[in-house]
Order: C-alpha cells, then sequence, then structure tokens
C-alpha cells in the first residue's frame, strides 16, 4: 500500500513538473499578417547538409498564427511562404518569436520581435535583401542594352556598381561576424552566398572562418552546426597545408 502511495505521488510530482515547463523544448513562432487570406507559412529547419519541413498553416482573412517546433538545441529555422520568399531565423529552446505586417510585404517589410539574436540576424537579412535588388536592378538593365552599340562600355560602368556593392555587403559580414564571434548566427552569415559566390571565402578570408571556429567550439561544443563547422575547418586546413 505505501509502496502504490509512493508510485502515485511521484507520478503527481512529474505531471506538476511538466505543467510548469511544458515549452522547455519547443519554440513559438507566430504572428498576425494582413492581406494574408490564403497565404501559407512552410516552417523548416535547416540541418547541417538537408531542410526538413516541421509545420505549416495557411492564414485566414484573420491572418493570425501559431506554429510550435520542437527545439532541442540552438539552430536554424526557414519560414517560406507560397511566393517562394523566406524569413531565416535564429530559434533557441523556448524562444518566442512574433511577427506582424501585410503577408504582401513578406518578409521585406514584416516587423520581427523576439530575442536579440534572431533580431540581429533579419536585420543582416534586411540589408542583404537590399543589396540583392541592387544587383537585380543591374541584370535588368544589362539584358534591356544588350543590343545597344554602347553595350561594352554599359557592362564596364555596371561591372564597377556591382564590384561596389559585393564589397559592401562583404563589409556588412566581416562587421557582423565581428561584432557577434560567439554567436550561432554568425555561421549563416559566414556561409552566405551573394548570388552564385560566397561572399567569404576560406581561401580569402581564413581569419573569420577561424575566428568562429575557435568561439563557438568553446561555447557551443556539442552544437551540430558548430561541429559541422569545425569539420570543415578540419578539411580547410588539410587542403591548405597541401598547398603549402
Amino acid at each position: 500500500m505505501k509502496k502504490n502511495i509512493a508510485i502515485i505521488g511521484l507520478t503527481i510530482l512529474l505531471f506538476i513538473s511538466a505543467c510548469q515547463h511544458p515549452h522547455r523544448d519547443t519554440a513559438t513562432v507566430k504572428g498576425s499578417f494582413t492581406e494574408a487570406e490564403g497565404f501559407k507559412l512552410i516552417l523548416q529547419e535547416m540541418d547541417t547538409r538537408e531542410i526538413h519541413a516541421v509545420d505549416s498553416v495557411v492564414l485566414d482573412k484573420g491572418g493570425e498564427f501559431s506554429l510550435t517546433p520542437v527545439v532541442k538545441e540552438p539552430g536554424f529555422w526557414l519560414l517560406k511562404a507560397n511566393t517562394g520568399k523566406i524569413l531565416v531565423l535564429f530559434l533557441n529552446p523556448g524562444d518566442k518569436v512574433e511577427l506582424s505586417g501585410s503577408a504582401r510585404d513578406f518578409p521585406d517589410k514584416i516587423m520581427l520581435k523576439g530575442p536579440q539574436e534572431t533580431v540581429f540576424l533579419n536585420d543582416f537579412f534586411l540589408g542583404t535583401r537590399m543589396n540583392e535588388r541592387k544587383v537585380d536592378s543591374i541584370e535588368m538593365l544589362l539584358l534591356g542594352r544588350q543590343d545597344s552599340a554602347d553595350y561594352y562600355q554599359v557592362t564596364q560602368k555596371l561591372d564597377t556598381s556591382f564590384g561596389q556593392i559585393f564589397e559592401s555587403q562583404r563589409n556588412i559580414e566581416i562587421e557582423y561576424i565581428n561584432s557577434h564571434p560567439g554567436s550561432l548566427t554568425s555561421l549563416v552569415v559566414l556561409n552566405y552566398a551573394f548570388g552564385m559566390n560566397p561572399v567569404l571565402s576560406p581561401e580569402d578570408d581564413f581569419i573569420y572562418y577561424q575566428k568562429l571556429d575557435s568561439e563557438l567550439c568553446v561555447k557551443f561544443p556539442e552544437n551540430k552546426h558548430v561541429k559541422f563547422h569545425h569539420q570543415r575547418m578540419v578539411e580547410i586546413k588539410r587542403k591548405m597545408s597541401v598547398i603549402k
């Protein structure tokens, strides 16, 4: 009888504990969008080699939604719209992120509230998308002038403009990494490809690859993204030693 009472007591304690910490392995991504009827959002987790769809929601006229993915360690997530546009999120277990704005403006003019690192990463992508739009404008201008007599002169001027945009993006990424060397979000910035080409390369920017490896391996030794970056560093160093 005493044994049964003890088991019942332990069960009650476990139930109470679970109720007190219901979200310790989840995060919450919620929001309210205007002009959102029929707007679909897919939440995806970025693994080290693959992207996995985790949840989705189709918004009604009210435009409100709430997604609660299981988040067991800090990592990167994508909120993908049916337009193909993507909002990159950084989530820790227990994080709460709130989005608002017009679905028509997703993700460029969406207001984001949440943990500081998530806000910092969102600000990075806002600046990056501005540079991407400038590149798109250059490409459209080139297409429109490809049959003109001064096409060669135009390409030279636009190549200079593209170089300036690329250098601006490079400075944005370097500044971010230098400001947040102990943040996992810097890994996304380090590996971001601007157009078809990575902005920071292991050959030309090894110092930043090494900086993140040194900082993050101490701070997050068991994180899968940190382990993946460390293995890349091992391979990069091996190749560099062979070249020397």
